[in-house]
């Protein structure tokens, strides 16, 4: 399964790079702090693929095989409850991004990703960013440091609004209407 995520994206182009996918790694928290230089080293190791509405980039319980940006488009994460409805956590938009952990691991993803919008998105994968790592051990490093920190700021707000939503079902259910 997981070959088969990576395999469908189309390997980096040898091509320059365009301001537009400038833009998007600038955006992109997790390459905060990067020269431009060091942007356009990165933009070579990226894969694209174009996706259209309803098409799912990737399923919950699928081995996660890397993250994505999006550089023009519009996703929807969904989390498939046990009693196999879904919900929708978040919808994101251009020049934000998701999977990150997949970087870190190859574990099953907790939720799934579909397209809403035509989206064009740029994909790194645990390959791209291990070679980065043997060939640019700063860079490498540094995009490394801010997926650490990015991780500790989701698992920060992951903990407040879980215990927002203790908090909310410990009052009397009159309260909570």
């Amino acid at each position: 399964m997981l070959e088969t995520e990576i395999a469908l994206w189309k390997p980096p182009e040898a091509s320059g790079v365009t301001e537009d996918e400038l833009a998007t790694l600038r955006a992109t928290p997790l390459f905060k702090g990067l020269s431009d230089g060091d942007l356009k080293r990165l933009r070579k190791m990226l894969h694209v693929r174009h996706f259209t509405p309803d098409e799912v980039v990737f399923r919950q319980g699928q081995t996660g095989a890397g993250m994505y940006l999006i550089q023009q488009g519009e996703v929807d994460i969904v989390m498939r409850r046990d009693d196999g409805t879904e919900v929708k956590l978040v919808t994101l938009k251009d020049r934000q991004f998701f999977g990150e952990l997949a970087l870190l691991e190859e574990a099953p993803r907790s939720a799934s990703c579909v397209v809403r919008k035509p989206s064009v998105l740029l994909g790194i994968f645990q390959s791209d960013l291990e070679l980065l790592v043997e060939r640019s051990s700063r860079l490498g490093a540094r995009v490394l440091w801010n997926l650490a920190r990015l991780t500790g700021v989701r698992l920060r707000e992951l903990s407040a609004s879980i215990r927002v939503d203790v908090a909310k079902r410990a009052l009397p259910e009159e309260v909570r209407s």
